[in-house]
């Protein structure tokens, strides 16, 4: 049981590295190479430090 369950993990993890990602990769470096680079950055740290205060406030109580 536990060698099917590990099979199915290693052919989900080899169809999204080898398949999946390289195509969202090329996907989103055509759509950024537009953008200006401070702009990207600048978002990336307020999305970072938005989904670092919420995992804060929803692990608050715990």
């Amino acid at each position: 049981m536990l060698e099917k369950i590990i099979q199915i993990a290693v052919e989900f993890y080899e169809k999204v590295v080898g398949v999946y990602w390289p195509a969202y990769f090329s996907w989103l470096t055509e759509k950024l190479s537009g953008a200006e680079p401070f702009f990207i950055l600048s978002i990336s740290i307020a999305l970072i430090f938005a989904l670092a205060i919420y995992v804060w406030f929803r692990n608050r109580n715990a």
